[in-house]
């Protein structure tokens, strides 16, 4: 079908409107970029999931392996910790143009998504997505990470800053539904490893305020 944008339109919402995926809708509008933008009285083409063959639907669902293996990606680059930085250019194959990002920075690129952004939920944060928004969101179960009440691979772990920095990475594995393996940017992994993005153990998430977060685009 056609589609005209409308104000406050962003493609996570148009494709849960319309039953589909945001790497579909791009995948049939190649002159879209950037998920990010996107403007008003803009035509686009939304396929549609029941509409499609099989085989497409399937390799919809690796969604999850996909953000995993671009995190790891992003390992051994010799990334340094910044705060603040990182996570503005979503296009690009490393979360940063300078060598420098924070943990918001690195999940944002994962995900393909800009941290300044013009999601609706996230304007109450002045656009920005960074831990503490990311926690109201997984709150909120209007934005673009649902709640999950347990672990999966791909989804975000995260803990807001409180009085203290918050934190955030992707799950990348679970055994016997705990969460077991993130990767993730840090001043530790930094400090440790002279590389801030890593693979490690889930310790440094082992606290009873996380929450754990479903990228609404993954089926």
């Amino acid at each position: 079908m056609i589609y005209k944008i409308k104000p406050n339109d962003n493609l996570t919402k148009i494709a849960k409107k319309f039953n589909s995926t945001v790497e579909l809708i791009m995948a049939f509008n190649p002159e879209i970029k950037n998920q990010n933008h996107i403007y008003v009285n803009q035509i686009i083409k939304i396929p549609n999931l029941e509409d499609l063959p099989g085989e497409i639907i399937i390799n919809e669902t690796l969604n999850a392996s996909y953000f995993i293996n671009r995190a790891k990606s992003a390992i051994g680059k010799g990334i340094k910790y910044k705060l603040g930085s990182g996570g503005m250019k979503p296009e690009l194959i490393l979360p940063t143009t300078d060598k420098q990002c924070d943990c918001s920075g690195f999940i944002c690129w994962v995900f393909k998504i800009s941290r300044k952004t013009d999601i609706p939920f996230y304007q109450k944060f002045g656009g920005w997505i960074f831990t503490d928004s990311m926690e109201a969101d997984i709150k909120s179960m209007s934005g673009i990470f649902n709640k999950i009440e347990t672990p999966e691979i791909g989804c975000i772990v995260v803990y807001g800053a409180g009085n203290k920095i918050g934190h955030v990475g992707i799950v990348s594995e679970v055994k016997s539904g705990k969460m077991t393996k993130v990767i993730h940017c840090s001043s530790g992994n930094n400090k440790k490893f002279g590389d801030a993005i890593q693979e490690t153990s889930s310790a440094v998430f082992n606290r009873p305020d996380i929450l754990w977060g479903r990228f609404t685009d993954l089926i």
